[in-house]
């Protein structure tokens, strides 16, 4: 028994929470060769820091666990600080509603919010993966990030600002230049 967890608890808590874990892995080091060796890793330590473990959001504790690892590793490997915010895929949205046009102009939002989110800070990029993607309050995500919940509160608020500003300025660029013909 590891701080009021025994290990078939633990296994159930893994197998929960496994899909959080490695989705913000993979985005933060964006290579899927890792995702097992820092996910088994990261499980590992939060065994054996069980005995440490205050109560509160366990989700948010592993997740504070899962990118200093990730983090650790991108420093020994001195990797650039740049990491696309998600792989969203469109080829993985239900498409029988839609026409083939439709597709094609849902892949090409998805991308431009993707090149746009792209260009946030990497704590910017990391807050709205944990909101907006694996669904974090705002106290998790002040847990894993080390920050105030108000601090949170007002860098997601900014980085959707950044977010959208940089889309409608996209947009009047494109019409803007779709009707100089």
């Amino acid at each position: 028994m590891r701080g009021g967890v025994n290990a078939a608890e633990f296994e159930r808590l893994v197998r929960e929470y496994s899909p959080m874990v490695r989705s913000l892995i993979y985005h933060i080091t964006r290579s899927p060769d890792d995702v097992d060796d820092i996910a088994q890793d990261v499980f590992l330590r939060a065994f054996q820091a069980m005995p440490t473990f205050r109560g509160g959001s366990f989700r948010a504790f592993l997740g504070r666990i899962a990118r200093n690892r990730c983090y650790d590793l991108l420093r020994q490997r001195r990797a650039s600080s740049a990491s696309p915010f998600l792989a969203l895929a469109a080829d993985d949205w239900p498409s029988a509603e839609r026409s083939p046009e439709e597709t094609v102009v849902a892949r090409e939002a998805v991308a431009e919010v993707i090149r746009v989110v792209g260009q946030l800070s990497q704590v910017d990029r990391e807050i709205l993966l944990l909101r907006h993607v694996h669904e974090f309050t705002y106290d998790e995500i002040a847990a894993v990030l080390g920050m105030r919940s108000g601090a949170v509160r007002t860098r997601i608020s900014r980085a959707r600002q950044k977010v959208v500003a940089a889309l409608e300025r996209g947009q009047r660029d494109a019409s803007g230049s779709s009707q100089l013909g």
